[in-house]
């Protein structure tokens, strides 16, 4: 069968691909350069899609999805990465860059994932303190990753052996389970209001729900870490939400509430407010 019969058959065209890749182990270029694809595949890919159609999203099928050019395990514990969270990692590299030239790190730099998922923020930035501690070996940094779902951090910890990252997990409450102070909190909570779960897309339905609910208006998390947050920031660090299209102006003054300042707010690609960042 020719790729595009299969894809008419299906009607669904990225999908098909995906899955045409994983099967026979290729990229894009030679699945779309295939003369022919053999019954028994077709079958396969049948199979996938007709799952994919009834509501499993197609990263649990496969076991794995890419985010940020790179590979990520992933399955019913964790949420599936979504691009939105690149803006956040972006500007946590910026900030760590920046204070990896303008401080002679005298102790190690501790660096805080909260509500880590499946550890693809963690991870990401573990690749560059890598690479900053090969060019100056004398600076250290620490990531630790929490999240309260023991399923998720047992995901988080295959990825981390995975990319070869090391990360501190600790299976934790938001700040229930921690001790110390960091210098950078990078935090994507559940935010979705209870309501709107799976009104875009029902195949939302299907991944932990604990990940996903932010309580009636999709703020409670915000809350909740920042009542406490204060206690766990250097004086000199920074904390940085990811927050939802419309919750910056929210989540702004329930941070200037709680005593922190400079609060500022960073857009993502389609210009919705994406990124929440205050300090001390």
């Amino acid at each position: 069968m020719k790729l595009a019969q299969l894809i008419a058959e299906t009607g669904e065209q990225e999908a098909v691909i995906q899955v045409l890749c994983h099967l026979l182990g290729a990229d894009r270029t030679t699945v779309f350069l295939l003369r022919d694809i053999g019954d028994e595949t077709v079958k396969q890919v049948k199979k996938y899609i007709d799952k994919y159609k009834k509501g499993t999203p197609l990263a649990y099928l496969l076991g794995y999805t890419y985010f940020y050019n790179r590979k990520f395990l992933v399955n019913k514990n964790v949420l599936v990465p979504r691009f939105d969270t690149e803006v956040l990692i972006e500007l946590a590299e910026k900030k760590i860059i920046a204070d990896s030239v303008m401080d002679n790190l005298s102790r190690p730099y501790k660096i805080l994932d909260l509500c880590c998922g499946s550890g693809i923020i963690a991870i990401s930035l573990g690749y560059l303190t890598e690479w900053l501690n090969k060019k100056n070996p004398q600076d250290q940094y620490v990531i630790t990753a929490t999240d309260i779902s023991e399923g998720a951090l047992s995901v988080a910890q295959a990825n981390a052996e995975m990319h070869n990252v090391d990360l501190r997990l600790v299976r934790s409450d938001l700040f229930t389970n921690l001790v110390g102070q960091f210098d950078l909190i990078v935090c994507n909570p559940p935010y979705v209001p209870t309501y709107e779960i799976g009104l875009e897309d029902k195949r939302v339905l299907k991944e932990p729900q604990i990940a996903l609910n932010g309580g009636i208006d999709g703020l409670y998390y915000y809350r909740r870490i920042l009542a406490t947050a204060r206690d766990y920031l250097r004086p000199d660090g920074l904390l940085m939400f990811e927050v939802g299209y419309d919750q910056a102006e929210a989540v702004q003054a329930i941070a200037e509430s709680n005593g922190f300042e400079h609060v500022k707010v960073y857009k993502d690609l389609a210009n919705h407010d994406r990124v929440v960042t205050m300090e001390l």
